[in-house]
């Protein structure tokens, strides 16, 4: 599912001053070509576009707010998938299973996988891929040595659903890509598993997909994003016909 960029995607004003300074920048260097030399100028204009290249990069990492992409970046990006099952006893306490892999983290010395401390209970690597070193600590998951084709897949006890006035809502997030002050494109997935007794209805920031399978049924949300993503899902119980 490719998601519809709904939301408000305006450049912010910050970004707006930077693209007018450097467009400044550039008109003034053509403007003073003609008083240079050949090969002064030449080393200038290589440099101008190098700069602009940079502020290009730093204007793409956006301050926070959430944009929904229609197509996926061209450079590979960081690939979140979380599975969840909620069961009987999920209903009663609100913890839920949790899988959850990353795929191309970013090529970094080091990096952490960061939850809410009071809910998430029983962190376990199950696995990993082209990592150095990977461990658990506290609510944390700790990283090192990040390379080019990384997966990390993690097991957990998440406590994520509450009870509302007859609904049952699994709140999630935020799911965050950031690096300094930008947030970066991130392709996040989240599955949940139900039983057939439970209805979804309804999800956010998009409307999830429904499949069946036996006695459970599995709602899906796959979304490319930019900015702090937070989902939800919303259950009640199908009344009991006789």
């Amino acid at each position: 599912m490719r998601a519809k960029n709904n939301l408000q995607t305006g450049v912010s004003s910050r970004a707006g001053a930077k693209i007018l300074r450097h467009v400044a920048a550039l008109c003034f260097f053509v403007a003073s070509l003609g008083a240079l030399g050949l090969a002064t100028a030449e080393d200038d204009w290589s440099q101008l576009e190098q700069e602009m290249v940079l502020e290009q990069k730093a204007l793409e990492a956006n301050e926070g707010e959430l944009r929904l992409l229609e197509h996926p970046p061209e450079v590979a990006s960081h690939f979140h998938h979380t599975r969840l099952i909620i069961d009987a006893q999920s209903l009663r306490d609100g913890w839920l299973t949790m899988y959850q892999c990353h795929s191309d983290l970013d090529k970094v010395s080091s990096s952490q996988i960061v939850y809410q401390p009071k809910r998430i209970d029983n962190i376990r690597v199950m696995s990993s891929r082209n990592i150095d070193a990977a461990w658990v600590e506290e609510h944390t998951v700790q990283m090192r040595g990040i390379a080019a084709e990384s997966e990390i897949c993690i097991s957990a006890e998440r406590r994520a659903l509450e009870f509302e006035n007859g609904v049952y809502y699994l709140r999630l997030g935020p799911f965050i890509r950031r690096f300094l002050d930008g947030y970066y494109p991130m392709h996040v997935r989240v599955e949940v598993s139900y039983p057939d007794y439970l209805r979804l209805v309804g999800s956010s920031p998009v409307k999830a997909l429904v499949h069946a399978n036996l006695n459970f049924k599995t709602a899906d949300i796959d979304v490319w994003v930019v900015g702090e993503l937070n989902v939800e899902f919303s259950f009640t119980e199908a009344p009991v016909y006789q």
